[in-house]
């Protein structure tokens, strides 16, 4: 849990693990305790109307209510902390109250991503607005780990969008290999110079250009 939240700390995206969570609440203009939300079941005429709730500061759509409201905060462009260090103690589940946590934690995630996937989150504001925001994340996140792969299982010295077809390998040359590699230079020389120089197992410039283009287009 402590690696996962200090690499998520690294965006200001860490969720609130519940019981040591610490929030900041900015106070309303409205004094009104009320507000509008959608149901969450239709009517017996089969129409979807809004119903007068009391005002939330947190989600009770999901089990993950800690998870889905970190959520809603991160997607309007706050950030969060993680404090690494031993500030409060408590005690431990039990085994079974552990399995049940467990449980639970994996159905609210489900559908927390089912609620966003079909845009009925119960989200606030600017927050619903930018739902899109979560699927260029995953999309760029695909794109990341099919980089990975080809980058370690296939040899090739041209982008994917070469041997595709989608672009020509002179296009591709004069647009992205010549502008990079006076970037790419630069970096494999300060490796080597970390390093200590050439090694007869230490791959040639050629090589590393070749592997970076390919992970990078």
């Amino acid at each position: 849990f402590r690696l996962n939240a200090m690499i998520r700390n690294c965006c200001g995206g860490v969720s609130s693990c519940g019981t040591n969570g610490m929030w900041q609440l900015h106070h309303r203009d409205n004094s009104t305790i009320w507000q509008r939300r959608k149901k969450r079941v239709r009517d017996r005429d089969s129409r979807l109307r809004t119903e007068l709730i009391e005002r939330e500061q947190f989600h009770t759509s999901c089990k993950i209510e800690d998870t889905a409201s970190s959520l809603d905060r991160v997607l309007v462009g706050e950030y969060s902390h993680f404090v690494n260090r031993k500030l409060s103690y408590g005690m431990s589940k039990s085994p079974e109250g552990f399995l049940g946590a467990q449980q639970r934690w994996v159905e609210g995630a489900i559908t927390l991503c089912l609620q966003w996937v079909t845009q009925n989150a119960d989200a606030h504001g600017q927050a619903k607005k930018n739902g899109p925001l979560l699927w260029c994340v995953i999309f760029a996140f695909i794109g990341f780990v099919y980089a990975l792969i080809r980058l370690v299982t296939m040899e090739y010295t041209s982008s994917v969008l070469v041997s595709a077809g989608a672009i020509k390998e002179t296009t591709y040359n004069d647009w992205v290999r010549k502008p990079l590699a006076p970037v790419i230079e630069w970096i494999f020389d300060t490796l080597m110079t970390i390093r200590g120089g050439h090694s007869p197992n230490s791959y040639t410039y050629e090589v590393y250009e070749d592997m970076t283009l390919q992970f990078v287009v």
